[in-house]
């Protein structure tokens, strides 16, 4: 039996710090800061082409052509090869506006900033990045040419074996700091799941960085403020460190706490914009990265209404949900109204029965073939 995963645990990720040198700081400054102009010109070619109806753009070897033009032209400054970092990003960034039916201009910016959209470079060709866990350098292929650079992995977080192929890097500028996202393709994105597989829903939220649930151990919940933040100082830089070194750590007690061939069930999130005080996407990976290390795999379920369903009758009511005592109490058969109920706790028992239905489904969809 295979479970099915969506695109996000098909592969796996490992976000290391860059400590670039004052002359690479300047080089990854300048890449940065060309790409991202870049991006905004194509956006603006893009969002014009589809006021016409037209947009002639969606064909990728046009957008293509466009994109290294705008990458390389005497206001460009980098390699043609970037191009295809800047057609990934707008086209992606606008599908999604149109699957919403929203037709609007989309500006770049950097992480934090208001009215624009943060982002990443994007190395899609293994000739224009190499990593080196041995030596904790990469090189990369930036505006002047390539660089190699020291990198530094998170604590508590283990080096991906050497069996595992880096396929592609997402280079981002946080607050002042340089990191590159590895991704590999998930070893566990196909796993098998039988009757007997233990399956954990995680829900995911700022005062509980998770909750989990499973018949066998109940609820637990992962308290922010049981752990403490080892980036000291007010800056932003260390806010976010200080976020990501939190998620690394909870994220580890998630999967050692479950034996391996364990199926996390999470919410297919997406937010538009970074949301100041919850790291939901690093946690995401990071949780996916440590699993697929001890042979566990992540299936995802619809997001819809998890922290205002009833678990025992199936009501679905906002008021079902208080959140200045963070409780649940149903508005129909009363569940929650005699004992206290956590309302990340109910989220997490919700997200439990979503993925362990479908597995069920396709456990008879097996049987019955």
């Amino acid at each position: 039996m295979t479970m099915k995963t969506n695109e996000h645990a098909q592969y796996t990720h490992l976000t290391v710090e860059l400590v670039p040198t004052a002359e690479d700081a300047a080089m990854l400054q300048k890449t940065w800061d060309a790409h991202k102009r870049a991006c905004n010109r194509f956006s603006q070619k893009f969002y014009n082409e589809s006021l016409k109806g037209k947009n002639k753009y969606k064909t990728w070897k046009t957008a293509y052509a466009s994109a290294s033009w705008l990458a390389k032209g005497k206001k460009g400054g980098l390699h043609a090869v970037y191009g295809h970092s800047i057609v990934d990003i707008i086209k992606k960034a606008y599908k999604r506006n149109e699957q919403k039916g929203k037709l609007e201009l989309i500006l770049f910016g950097d992480y934090g900033e208001k009215n624009t959209k943060s982002s990443a470079i994007h190395f899609c060709w293994e000739s224009a990045f190499q990593v080196d866990f041995t030596t904790k350098k990469c090189r990369l292929d930036l505006a002047d040419g390539r660089r190699t650079i020291a990198f530094s992995i998170p604590s508590k977080l283990p080096e991906p074996p050497t069996s595992w192929k880096i396929i592609r890097a997402y280079l981002k500028l946080v607050y002042g700091s340089w990191y590159l996202t590895l991704t590999f393709p998930n070893p566990t994105a196909e796993m098998k799941a039988e009757q007997d597989t233990n399956v954990v829903g995680v829900d995911r939220g700022e005062l509980n960085i998770a909750t989990t649930f499973s018949p066998a151990k109940g609820a637990h919940s992962y308290k922010s403020i049981d752990y403490p933040r080892p980036c000291k100082g007010s800056t932003n830089d260390n806010y976010h460190k200080s976020l990501f070194a939190r998620d690394v750590h909870v994220a580890s007690e998630v999967v050692e706490n479950e034996p391996p061939y364990t199926i996390f069930i999470l919410e297919d999130l997406y937010f538009e914009k970074p949301i100041e005080g919850w790291s939901y996407r690093h946690f995401e990976d990071v949780l996916i990265y440590l699993a697929a290390l001890r042979h566990q795999g992540v299936f995802y379920c619809a997001p819809y209404n998890t922290s205002i369903t009833c678990p025992v009758c199936g009501h679905v009511e906002k008021a079902n949900r208080l959140h200045d005592e963070n409780r649940f109490i149903c508005q129909n058969c009363g569940y929650g109204a005699d004992e206290i109920v956590d309302d990340d706790e109910n989220a997490a028992r919700n997200i439990y029965n979503r993925g362990k239905e479908a597995l069920e489904k396709e456990l008879s969809n097996k049987v019955g073939a």
